[in-house]
C-alpha cells in the first residue's frame, strides 16, 4: 500500500471544471489580476481557442505568500501551478474593460469574447514561473500527452 503523495494530473487550465473536487493537478495560466487582501491570483489560458468560454482559475497562494515573488503576481506572467481543485465553475458577468484589459495576456493578441466567463478555485500547493514559454508547442505537446493517456485508459 502506497502512502505517498497523490499524483499530479498535467491538464489545461480549461479541464478543470471536469476534474473531481480534490483532485491534484498541474496546470499552466497567465497572470490576469491578484487580489492582495484575498491572497487570491486569477489566472487565465484562451484554450482552446474560441468560441469556447473563457475560464479563470482562481488560486489561493495563502500558504505560499512567504515564497512568492513579486514576478509571481505581475499581470501577463504565465505560471505553472500545482495545487487541488476546490469548487467547480461559477458563471459571472465582469465589466467589459475590466476582461478586455486583462484577458488579452492569456493569449497574446486574441480578440475578447463578449459575455459570461467562467471560474473554478484552486488552492496552491506549488507555483512557479514557466519563463518565456512557447505557447503554441506547449498546447500541442500537452493535447497529444492527454491523447494518448486518453487511449491508455480506454484501452487497457
Amino acid at each position: 500500500m502506497n502512502h505517498g503523495p497523490l499524483p499530479t494530473r498535467l491538464v489545461f487550465l480549461s479541464d478543470l471544471p471536469a476534474i473531481a473536487l480534490g483532485t491534484k493537478v498541474r496546470f499552466l495560466g497567465c497572470v490576469t489580476d491578484y487580489n492582495k487582501s484575498t491572497g487570491c491570483l486569477a489566472l487565465g489560458h484562451a484554450y482552446p481557442p474560441p468560441p469556447s468560454p473563457f475560464l479563470t482559475a482562481l488560486v489561493d497562494v495563502n500558504i505560499l505568500l512567504e515564497t512568492l515573488k513579486s514576478t509571481d503576481t505581475r499581470i501577463g506572467e504565465w505560471l505553472n501551478v500545482m495545487g487541488y481543485v476546490e469548487a467547480h465553475p461559477e458563471l459571472f458577468e465582469e465589466e467589459k474593460s475590466h476582461r478586455r484589459g486583462h484577458h488579452n495576456n492569456a493569449r497574446r493578441g486574441e480578440q475578447e469574447k463578449e459575455g459570461p466567463t467562467a471560474r473554478v478555485r484552486v488552492q496552491a500547493v506549488m507555483l512557479w514561473s514557466a519563463g518565456a514559454v512557447k505557447l503554441a508547442e506547449y498546447e500541442k505537446a500537452l493535447a497529444a500527452r492527454i491523447e494518448v493517456e486518453h487511449d491508455i485508459t480506454k484501452n487497457p
